[in-house]
């Protein structure tokens, strides 16, 4: 439940919010607190602390993304030359035609993971089964290196 509440913000975390849920758990207990619906307060309990876990992980990455810009050198906004703008062009081409002769659904899903989805996401925003997305995506990825491939590009 962790895990389809907190996503992968709390993936890393999901002991940690076990434990505070035991935590909270033991406390009531020991107040003598009487729990007349234990597992809806398990459940209550378990999605409390999944939501300051996810919080706190924002807020963990959100400090770090402020250091880091503190920290950042000065980059240069010098625009790329015509040559390099243009060699860019036509691998983004080549790339954009090697995806359009996969099959409907592989290119779909190549497409969304070449832009930063992931499997579960994928899978969500089009209704597939998790084996089925995952299935996608690294067959279509195969057929688009194998095509690039013979298309002159890598090894």
């Amino acid at each position: 439940m962790v895990a389809r509440v907190g996503g992968r913000a709390v993936q890393d975390t999901r002991e940690d919010v076990a434990q505070n849920v035991a935590m909270s758990l033991w406390q009531q207990v020991s107040r003598e607190q009487i729990i007349t619906h234990p597992s809806s307060y398990i459940y209550r309990a378990a999605i409390r602390e999944t939501v300051r876990a996810v919080k706190q992980e924002l807020e963990r990455r959100r400090t770090h993304a402020s250091i880091d810009a503190d920290s950042a050198p000065e980059l240069s906004s010098v625009a790329p030359d015509p040559e390099t703008h243009a060699i860019a062009a036509a691998v983004a081409g080549d790339i954009e035609a090697a995806i359009a002769r996969l099959p409907a659904e592989r290119a779909t899903a190549v497409r969304a993971h070449l832009a930063g989805y992931v499997v579960e996401e994928i899978m969500q925003v089009h209704g597939w089964p998790y084996q089925k997305a995952r299935n996608l995506i690294a067959r279509g990825m195969a057929e688009l290196r194998d095509a690039l491939r013979k298309g002159g590009y890598g090894d």
